[in-house]
This record gives C-alpha cells, sequence and structure tokens, in this order.
C-alpha cells in the first residue's frame, strides 16, 4: 500500500496489543481535499480523479483483503461491524462515495449537450449518497471510532446529501444540509490548532454560495445581491456554475424591462434596445462589484474590466445598426437620441479603458524599480517574482493610450459645447502628460542621456504643477481619474531625481587627463592633497582592493621644550631651530660603530 493510503489516518493496534486499545481517527476532509487538488479537482478534471479514486479502492481491498467477489462474478459485500477492524475501512467508503460523486460531475458537464445523461448523473449522486449514509451508520454504531471522525462522516454525509437535493431542486433540503455541514465544520474548526482549522474555514466559505442560492431559490430575495458578487469573484462552486450565469441573465431580463431611459450630460436619453440595457445595468454591478472586490486582488478586477468592455463593444455594435435604420440620425442637424446613446456608450469604454489601463499602471508599479535615483543616477533595482521585468517604455505606452482616449472623449459627437467636460479632460490630459515625461525621463536615465532627462524632467514639474492649479479651480462633476495626492508625491520625486540626474552629469563630463593621473603621489595621504581630484580611485564600500589612506596614524614627532616655558607671552612667536640634522648625524653615527663592532666580532669568529 503507498503512503498516500496512510495518510491521516491513525495506526491500528496490533492483535498483541493491551486490551486499551487507541480509537480510530480519520481526516475525512483533509483526506479528501489534498487528493482532490492532486489528482485533477484543480482543473475541474473530474475523470482523472475517478480513476484514481478506482486505483485507490483497489489497493484499498486488496490490502484489507476485502474482495467482492472472484474473477467470474462480483459478489457485493456491506462492512459490518464483525469486520470492521480496520481504520481504513472508513476511507474505503470514502472513497467509494468520491468514486461515484466524481462520475455524476462529470456527467453533468454533458449534460447540456446530451440530456440523456441526466438521468445516470442523478443515480451516481444516488449512490453516493446511500454509501455516506451507510459510513455514518456505521460509524455511530461502532465504539472504535473517536468523535471527531464521527462528526467527519455526518458532515460529508450531510454535504453529499445537500448536492444531491440541490440537483433535484429540493430547495429546502439542500439549504437544510448544506446548512447542517457549515455549523459542524464551524465547530470542528473551533477545536483544533490554526494550522488544522484553515481546510475547515474554507471548506465553509465553499458552501455558503450553495446555501445563499437555496435561500434564493426560496424567494429570499436578498440573497441576489450576495449571488452577484459571488459570480463577479469566479470563486463560485463548479455546481453552481450555470446557474448563476442564469440567474444573472433572468435578473438583468427584469430589470431591463422597467428600464426606458436615462440622464447624462443633464438630456435625457431613451434606450429601446433590449442588449443596449443589459449592458447598462451590467455597468452598475460592475461598479458594485468593484466596490466590493480586494485593492490588492487587481487580476480580479482587471478580468471585470475585460468583460464589461467586451460586452460594451457588443452595444455599441448593435446601436450602430439601429443610427443606419434611423432615419432622424441620417440628417445633417441636432444630433439625435441614438447618436446621443451612442456618444454615451463610446464615453463608458473609454472610461473603462483607461480606468483598466490605471490598474495595470498600479500592478506594475509593484514590480518596477522605485521612482527615486540611487547615488549613481540609476533607478534603484527591485527583486522581480518570475515575471518579465518592467521597462519604463511599458509605463509610457499604458499613458499613450490613455492620452488618446482623452482625445477620443474631447470629440464625441454632441460634447463639443460641453466646457465642463473639456476642462475635467483638459486636467486629466496634463496629469498623464506629466506621468508620461517622467517615464521618458526615467528611460533616458538609464541610457545615460542626462541633457535630455533633466529637460524632460522640467517638463514633469510643468505639467504637475498646472495639472495641481487646474484641479484647485473647479469642482468635477463626474469622478476625475487622476490622485491628486500622487501628482504632488511625483513633485516631490522630481526635485530629488533632478539634483541626481546634475550631480551625475557633471560627473561624466569630468575627465582626467593621464598627465594629471601621473603627477598624483597616492601614497600621500588624502589629508595632505585634498586639493587634488583622483577618479581613478573607488572610495565606495564595495570595492574589497581600495587601499587608500586618509591620513597618516600615528602623527609624526614634533620638538617641543623639555620644560614647560610658564608666562612666556613671546613663546608663540618663537621659531625653533630644527633638529633633523643632528638627529640624522646621530643615527649614522650610531650605525658606523654598530657596524665596526659586527665587524670585530665577525671577523674573530669568522671560521677560515
Amino acid at each position: 500500500m503507498n503512503s498516500e493510503d496512510q495518510e491521516n489516518i491513525a495506526p491500528v493496534p496490533e492483535e498483541n496489543a493491551p486490551e486499551v486499545k487507541a480509537l480510530f481517527n480519520v481526516e475525512i476532509l483533509s483526506i479528501i481535499k489534498e487528493a482532490q487538488s492532486k489528482h485533477g479537482l484543480r482543473h475541474n478534471h473530474y475523470q482523472r480523479y475517478r480513476e484514481y479514486c478506482s486505483r485507490k479502492l483497489q489497493r484499498l481491498r486488496k490490502v484489507l483483503n476485502f474482495k467482492m467477489g472472484d474473477k467470474r462474478k462480483v459478489t457485493p459485500k456491506k462492512i459490518t461491524e464483525n469486520v470492521f477492524n480496520d481504520a481504513r475501512f472508513i476511507m474505503m467508503m470514502v472513497m467509494t462515495c468520491e468514486r461515484a460523486w466524481s462520475t455524476a460531475m462529470e456527467l453533468k458537464q454533458d449534460v447540456e449537450s446530451n440530456p440523456r445523461k441526466r438521468h445516470h448523473m442523478i443515480e451516481r449522486f444516488r449512490k453516493s449518497v446511500k454509501i455516506a449514509n451507510e459510513l455514518v451508520e456505521l460509524c455511530e454504531n461502532s465504539a472504535r471510532v473517536n468523535a471527531r471522525t464521527k462528526l467527519e462522516c455526518q458532515a460529508y454525509c450531510s454535504y453529499i446529501t445537500g448536492v444531491l437535493m440541490f440537483e433535484q431542486q429540493s430547495w429546502v433540503k439542500a439549504r437544510d444540509n448544506f446548512q447542517k455541514t457549515q455549523t459542524i465544520y464551524h465547530k470542528l474548526a473551533e477545536t483544533l490548532s490554526k494550522e488544522e482549522q484553515r481546510v475547515y474555514e474554507v471548506m465553509v466559505k465553499e458552501v455558503n454560495p450553495n446555501v445563499r442560492y437555496c435561500a434564493y431559490m426560496i424567494d429570499d430575495k436578498s440573497a441576489m445581491d450576495d449571488l452577484v458578487h459571488l459570480h463577479s469573484t469566479n470563486r463560485q462552486d463548479p455546481l453552481l456554475a450555470d446557474k448563476l450565469d442564469s440567474l444573472i441573465a433572468e435578473s438583468r431580463e427584469r430589470q431591463a424591462s422597467t428600464m426606458s431611459e436615462l440622464v447624462w450630460r443633464k438630456r435625457t436619453i431613451r434606450v429601446k434596445n433590449n442588449k443596449v440595457r443589459l449592458f447598462l445595468i451590467g455597468v452598475k454591478d460592475l461598479d458594485a462589484n468593484l466596490t466590493q472586490a480586494d485593492n490588492n486582488d487587481r487580476d480580479g478586477k482587471i478580468e471585470l474590466y475585460d468583460n464589461a468592455l467586451t460586452e460594451c463593444k457588443d452595444a455599441i455594435q448593435v446601436t450602430k445598426d439601429d443610427i443606419k435604420s434611423d432615419p432622424n440620425s441620417k440628417t445633417g442637424g441636432e444630433v439625435s437620441d441614438l447618436q446621443f446613446l451612442h456618444s454615451y456608450l463610446s464615453y463608458l469604454r473609454l472610461t473603462k479603458m483607461i480606468q483598466r489601463n490605471l490598474l495595470v499602471v498600479e500592478d506594475l508599479k509593484t514590480r518596477a524599480p522605485e521612482l527615486r535615483l540611487d547615488e549613481a543616477g540609476d533607478a534603484s533595482p527591485v527583486v522581480t517574482t518570475g515575471k518579465k521585468q518592467v521597462r519604463p517604455v511599458d509605463f509610457i505606452r499604458l499613458y499613450d493610450s490613455m492620452l488618446q482616449n482623452l482625445n477620443d472623449l474631447a470629440n464625441l459627437p454632441g460634447l463639443e459645447d460641453d466646457a465642463e467636460m473639456r476642462s475635467e479632460i483638459d486636467v486629466q490630459q496634463l496629469a498623464f502628460k506629466a506621468y508620461r515625461c517622467f517615464y521618458a525621463a526615467q528611460s533616458k536615465t538609464n541610457d545615460k542621456c542626462w541633457t535630455e532627462a533633466m529637460a524632460l524632467f522640467d517638463r514633469v514639474l510643468v505639467h504637475a504643477r498646472s495639472a495641481i492649479d487646474a484641479f484647485q479651480l473647479f469642482t468635477p462633476v463626474t469622478p476625475i481619474m487622476v490622485d491628486i495626492d500622487s501628482l504632488q508625491n511625483l513633485v516631490e520625486t522630481i526635485a530629488f531625481n533632478q539634483y541626481r540626474v546634475h550631480a551625475a552629469a557633471v560627473l561624466s563630463t569630468t575627465k582626467l587627463t593621464s598627465d594629471e593621473g601621473a603627477s598624483i603621489d597616492r601614497k600621500k595621504p588624502l589629508m595632505e592633497r585634498l586639493e587634488q581630484y583622483d577618479e581613478s580611485v573607488n572610495m565606495s564600500a564595495k570595492a574589497a582592493d581600495a587601499s587608500v589612506m586618509s591620513s597618516v596614524f600615528p602623527p609624526p614627532f614634533q620638538p617641543v621644550p623639555c620644560k614647560p616655558v610658564f608666562f612666556d607671552l613671546a613663546q608663540s612667536q618663537i621659531d625653533f631651530p630644527s633638529l633633523e640634522s643632528k638627529l640624522k648625524s646621530s643615527t649614522q653615527q650610531r650605525s658606523g660603530i654598530g657596524g665596526l663592532i659586527s665587524n670585530l666580532w665577525g671577523g674573530w669568529g669568522s671560521k677560515k
């Protein structure tokens, strides 16, 4: 038997063990979730998981010597109290339930294309429920199973029963079974350590969408908002995927039937096309989902924007087709309602594209170098997480796209005389130009083009300060997509970076000639040659071979009077004679006498 069959199962005592035997302890939920994640269910591959359950069942039956007949025919057998002497019998029954459940889920994926498979799917669910009930009965009537395992069996049986009731549309029974599952797992999590609690808490959250859907189908309309939010997060149970899609569509259809007009830029627009109505209702749901979404889940928000932009594209195309067949839109006079509706849909598409690109910019900033520069004038590096390295060109491309979107907004039909809209667009253009110039300056800094970088940094200050002043002069009617605090931080960053780039530019133009470098006596300490600049010496701590003497230690001796002279006012004006000549002569005389003595001793002691 493999090691995975022994996992999370308490060992069974041997025959010669003492009378006090250990109770069977099987962590059913942990074993199931780990097996599902390793064998296909991470990608909803139910066939692969079903094959794994069959292989494991075969291994368990072989180890436990629990044969279901012989080679000629199959003779089903039940696990009774008499043969229930091993904890692995519990896992054998759980794997039988899992095999039937995975077969039913595999058939569920093909029900729409082949409705005849639905009956087979229901039968597989019923078999799974039947074996789960037998497992609960076996554990409840046995004194060999501990309390935790009994509760796990009850929770597992309630969940499988809830799935069957859900498919049979018995909403009250399904809700009761799912709630029982949540209650048991929640109580179990409270009694376990933090490491073991996580799998139970996750399971409670996974069952919650099923409970809310059952509540909605029992005419609890308050559950609708929760279901819409769960649908937008893409974290619903696979059992609910198709049902939530149809539920959201039905809800929007009901809202669309009551929607006949909208008001935008002080003008009332009639909406006749049902597809456009559905999109406009979806935009409201999008704003609500973005508000409830986690701020750190940028990928999820970007996916929401992509889905909304796809629906917006279809709505715009439908409106274009209506304009072609509308006689009022063919005249060259005032903008018709359909044309103004087309402008409104284009406005939504352009603004959502800008908001999506701003989310991409925020995501790139988490992986991009910091805005300030280091001592060498280069951008500070960051640790990448296996993704492609971010360059300033990536930001420039995004801001170019956003500036183009703002230009398209200003040219929409029906908005030529809207001064408020034009002011809002101009302010946002100044802010986006400031950011684009900033990243262009970063790119020039990386290329060591200091002059161009300085000019671009000056241009950033002009655009940023103009945008900040414009923000303070008017109150926007629609939400502005630029953060004023971010612009002020950008101005502070530019002031810092300008000094760095200016210093790097000066150093790049300062070159030491070969003659000047040769004339420098590098053996002298730096304190004695402060007027000389030596570029070849690396003073950074990273240079291991840097040997530069800043000063002499200990300092050289200087002659002083033997006895201090007190109250001598003229002592500071007296130049004492130098004693170096006497010191040298005494040293030479001492060396001469020593040499003579050494020669004499050498002569007496030498061998010839």
